[in-house]
């Protein structure tokens, strides 16, 4: 792996067929792939650090372990939400190798069927469920439980929906927290069916997912399992700690032709060309790759003049579009304690020392994960679903935004799965502290079909500063009456046998917090992001709000694609591990 990671001087004033911007999950699949020709050269450049054989991302239940670490997080915040009651939000995002697949909270879900199939629809041909799926089958390998496991806890999967020679080694955690099983009868109560395998494209109801861990070893597997594979091969070279300042063009032309890179290591400046046949391919992820596209001189061109950066492509719909899936979790100490595992002990040096011993036997808090995932439409949680589809937004103007809402229109005429929710084995919610002594649980509910849109742009000519990041929480009203409701229904389950056996006190939002507007106030103030940023350079039509094709191909340019998150141009309900997977085997 080591002799993968080049110097820069191996890399500045070279030529390569391939030059691929970030080396995180969508960069270093779409690199390995690419470099599986012998007669093609590729280069990855990466920002951050190579972090090989790192605790901090190899070891499962190290949730948010890398927030507000330098070397690890990028640490965006939002500007001021107007409709969030002023509050800036906290954007973490892994830097280094690997990206968000080093960082995540593990979990591996696939959307439903229509979620993907919406995306051919707004006019990307070839972007539908079924290539999706071979896709992400392709990225994985299916590592099954035993046939104990599977039967006393539920376990169940269709091995028709997974892959077996793919590169990210996934399954079921070793260790569960004990509280899924009555969550899953509590949920059924409550008229949610269950999931033989929620992988399958029926997302509504309640299952058990997989993780991005490797039940063999119990270590995380992220998108370096791509480069493993790719070995030592003379055609592929990695550069850690690179920052791409601007993507090049050919001078003189009337058209941007990318030709290469600019990208400094320590400050100091270097380049890296494109043969003539040659692509750039941006893969630095949602939040980067807009900036980038920016400061190349691509986008809108009163942002970009705004930097005092030369206007070469007027393509304005860059950096817009922006859609995040939204979370807030819920905490309760928890009922007979002694009966369930969570990883707050861990914060204890003795038992952490306890317990990496364990892990090194392939037990302990080391191998604990999480299962239960359900999915649902708001009419199954909420008799007031019907008056709040009513609260639809208009599109205006904005370039291709009303078929967009036709969609999700469709989505909540037709019970698709919307709200989400599952249970944390550890105290991940706000303001309130943890009561000292006590196990908690957090129940999360995640809004996954927001009809809010932001916008993501530079702020400044520095690659290293912070784009401008406004996902305008709450702008659409319907979002927040929405996700009240999923509150209200969160505290439903927590009163519902045998679930309600479980848990105890409510510690956030509290007791306080009962009516409509007490909950959304708390949510405003109290609400995170679940990192699943999407459409900032959203593969659509060119007239409708499109930054590229379905090739991929940035508008306007030539030897020039963005592959990674961005270019969804409608968030689905899932986690988009799986999806980034996909994106980046397809494209």
């Amino acid at each position: 792996m080591d002799s993968l990671v080049s110097l820069p001087d191996d890399i500045s004033g070279q030529s390569f067929d391939y030059i691929v911007i970030g080396g995180g999950t969508a960069g270093l699949v779409v690199a390995s792939r690419l470099s599986e020709d012998p007669t093609k050269t590729v280069v990855v450049l990466e920002a951050g650090a190579a972090h090989l054989d790192d605790p901090i991302i190899d070891l499962p239940s190290s949730y948010g372990k890398f927030f507000g670490k330098p070397e690890y997080d990028w640490g965006f915040m939002t500007i001021p939400q107007e409709h969030s009651d002023n509050t800036s939000f906290y954007w973490p995002r892994l830097k280094g190798l690997g990206g968000s697949s080093a960082g995540n909270f593990y979990l591996w879900n696939r959307p439903a069927r229509d979620d993907i199939d919406a995306w051919e629809r707004l006019g990307n041909p070839g972007w539908n469920w079924d290539n999706f799926l071979r896709y992400s089958m392709k990225s994985e390998t299916f590592v099954p439980p035993s046939d104990e496991a599977k039967a006393a806890e539920r376990l169940t999967y269709d091995m028709n929906v997974h892959g077996q020679d793919g590169p990210i080694s996934l399954g079921f955690s070793n260790l569960r927290a004990g509280y899924e099983i009555p969550m899953q009868d509590a949920l059924e109560k409550l008229g949610l069916p269950r999931l033989a395998d929620p992988q399958a494209g029926d997302r509504v109801g309640c299952g058990m997912d997989v993780l991005s861990v490797d039940p063999r070893t119990n270590k995380r597997t992220t998108s370096v399992a791509y480069l493993q594979r790719a070995g030592t091969r003379s055609n592929l070279k990695v550069l850690t700690n690179a920052v791409v300042t601007r993507v090049l063009s050919t001078p003189g032309g009337t058209e941007f032709v990318a030709n290469g890179v600019e990208f400094s290591v320590n400050k100091q400046l270097f380049t890296v060309s494109a043969t003539a046949t040659g692509e750039v391919i941006l893969s630095a992820g949602a939040i980067n790759s807009p900036q980038i596209l920016e400061l190349s001189g691509i986008g809108d061109p009163k942002v970009i003049s705004r930097l005092g950066i030369e206007s070469k492509v007027d393509l304005p719909s860059v950096g817009t579009n922006v859609q995040d899936h939204l979370f807030c979790g819920m905490a309760y100490e928890l009922h007979n304690p002694e009966k369930y595992h969570t990883i707050e002990a861990l914060v204890d040096p003795a038992v952490a020392e306890e317990q990496l011993r364990l892990y090194a036997e392939g037990r302990g808090l080391f191998t604990l994960g999480v299962a239960g995932v359900t999915m649902c439409p708001l009419s199954a949680i909420s008799d007031r679903a019907d008056k709040i589809a009513l609260e639809v937004p208009a599109s205006g103007e904005i370039s291709g935004l009303a078929e967009q809402y036709a969609e999700q229109v469709s989505r909540l005429r037709n019970g698709a799965a919307s709200a989400e929710f599952l249970a944390l084995p550890m105290f991940y919610s706000f303001p309130n502290p943890p009561t000292a002594n006590a196990k908690h649980i957090t129940l999360c509910t995640m809004l996954n079909h927001p009809f809010s849109r932001g916008t993501i742009h530079a702020s400044s000519t520095n690659p290293l500063d912070s784009p401008a990041i406004n996902p305008r929480y709450f702008e659409a009203n319907i979002d927040l009456l929405t996700y009240i409701e999923q509150v209200k229904f969160v505290r439903k389950l927590a009163a519902t046998e045998p679930f309600s056996d479980v848990v105890a006190r409510e510690i956030n939002p509290g007791p306080s917090v009962t009516s409509d507007e007490d909950i959304g106030l708390w949510l405003k103030n109290y609400l995170t992001t679940v990192h699943h940023t999407c459409g900032s350079c959203s593969m659509l039509p060119r007239d409708k709000g499109g930054v590229v094709d379905a090739e991929l191909r940035v508008y306007g340019t030539k030897g020039l694609r963005v592959v990674d998150l961005s270019v969804v141009p409608l968030a689905p309900a899932s986690h988009t591990q799986s999806i980034v997977y996909a994106i980046a085997e397809q494209g």
